[in-house]
């Protein structure tokens, strides 16, 4: 009799771990990713740290891009399988990602070259990123890797080495007095060196060992979707910068950045935490549900009432959430003199990152389904509203352009919804072939 209860214990235990250690790796990794932002804004001039905000966009657009190649494929794929099928997995997607941080930096190397280094828009800071794409992209594939086979604590451990080395980086770039956007970003691209280099290490998986042309072969279904998704929510941040920084200013776009970077990132952050732990599970939920029976039936259910309970769960927080986080930024902000014109972003900002919660529950349901098509679908919209509010926003000035974004969110998240609600259809065992005499009677009676 007792010894149910304590298998239940124990794996309440693990579970609790698993959890524990896949917040903890995205807290870590978020702060390593907002270092730049927030010490950009504290240490930088108001036009050093909007040139940083621009080349910090396009390697987030990068590092993202790829992402959305190999490692969200890797979540909702290699989670499925093990052994020598999983080990294929991964080892052709770190080649693939070694192959897209190479294009990258090609690129940036270009950008610099030939784009204009003056005007509103300007792009020199880039430079410091390019030798670093390559490694920053594998690193984030590794994160993947870990995450994919539930094992976040490994994932920590490498992001912990990320962290460290980039504030050492950081504290030696300060204590010289050669605080500038080129230090902060290639403090980012040396902390992703390190970590990637102990993760190839301790692994044993060498990144040019794998064939992209046959990952691409495998994961076409999602990879091309997930990317063409990641393609249009990237092109719109990207937008975001470029339209703040040439319609306003890029003190204003370094002003949308830093309350963004404070009230928002740390909700986007915990939202891939959250991400990385449920879409793996929900894919295992989704794949068992086409087993006839009932326990294709069981893990149908399962994935529904996840993504119910989780839905109010984060409808709770994101309240609470906006009801004490909007005072306090916006307190915050107004006693910085620094900051205090863009105060009053703090409501619009607060509630785009509750409408950003209501929405993880339903976006892993959707991944762990694999149909991703919905997912672009989706990006699609919430891209295009956001968009347009900004322009139109723009017009009122740099709050209203804060309300444009937070009216994009609203509609991506009602689109999110009504598709999840759709796909929810082909959830479940398929339907049991009927007798042959029930089918014979059937004709007969036609």
């Amino acid at each position: 009799m007792t010894e149910q209860p304590s298998r239940r214990l124990q794996a309440l235990r693990v579970a609790s771990r698993f959890v524990g250690a896949g917040l903890l790796d995205q807290v870590v990794i978020a702060t390593a990713n907002a270092a730049n932002t927030l010490l950009g804004g504290i240490l930088l001039s108001k036009s050093q740290f909007g040139a940083l905000a621009l080349a910090l966009s396009v390697g987030y657009f990068s590092m993202y891009l790829n992402r959305a190649i190999v490692g969200d494929v890797l979540l909702a794929l290699a989670s499925r399988y093990d052994g020598d099928h999983r080990a294929r997995l991964i080892r052709n997607g770190l080649t693939t990602a070694l192959c897209s941080g190479l294009v990258t930096t090609l690129i940036f190397v270009a950008i610099w070259l030939l784009w204009p280094h003056s005007g509103k828009i300007d792009l020199h800071e880039l430079i410091w990123l390019a030798p670093f794409m390559l490694p920053i992209m594998l690193h984030d594939t590794a994160r993947c890797d870990y995450l994919a086979d539930r094992r976040p604590e490994k994932a920590l451990g490498i992001d912990l080495v990320w962290f460290g080395t980039q504030a050492v980086a950081i504290v030696a770039m300060v204590l010289t007095g050669n605080s500038s956007p080129g230090g902060l970003l290639a403090a980012w691209g040396i902390g992703a060196t390190a970590g990637a280099t102990v993760y190839v290490l301790r692994e044993g998986h060498l990144p040019w060992a794998g064939n992209p042309k046959a990952w691409l072969a495998e994961t076409r279904h999602l990879s091309g979707w997930f990317t063409a998704t990641a393609v249009v929510a990237q092109v719109q941040v990207l937008s975001i910068s470029f339209l703040v920084a040439g319609k306003l200013s890029k003190i204003d776009l370094g002003n949308l950045r830093f309350v963004q970077t404070v009230q928002l990132q740390p909700v986007q952050n915990l939202v891939a935490a959250i991400q990385g732990l449920l879409v793996p599970r929900a894919s295992r939920n989704a794949a068992d549900a086409a087993k006839p029976g009932a326990e294709g039936q069981a893990a149908a259910a399962t994935l529904r009432r996840q993504t119910r309970q989780l839905a109010i769960a984060f409808a709770i927080l994101g309240a609470v959430m906006v009801a004490a986080v909007w005072p306090l930024v916006s307190w915050i902000l107004t006693e910085t003199g620094k900051f205090a014109e863009a105060a009053p972003l703090a409501l619009p900002i607060a509630l785009q990152g509750a409408v950003y919660l209501l929405q993880v529950p339903f976006t892993a349901a959707m991944r762990g389904m694999h149909r991703a098509r919905m997912l672009f679908v989706q990006y699609v919209v919430f891209a295009a509203v956001s968009l347009t509010g900004l322009s139109v926003g723009a017009n009122y000035g740099l709050q209203g352009a804060a309300w444009g974004l937070l009216t994009g969110s609203t509609a991506g998240l009602i689109c999110m919804m009504v598709l999840y609600a759709y796909a929810l259809k082909w959830v479940g065992p398929p339907p049991e072939p009927a007798p042959a005499t029930t089918r014979l009677d059937a004709a007969q009676n036609a």
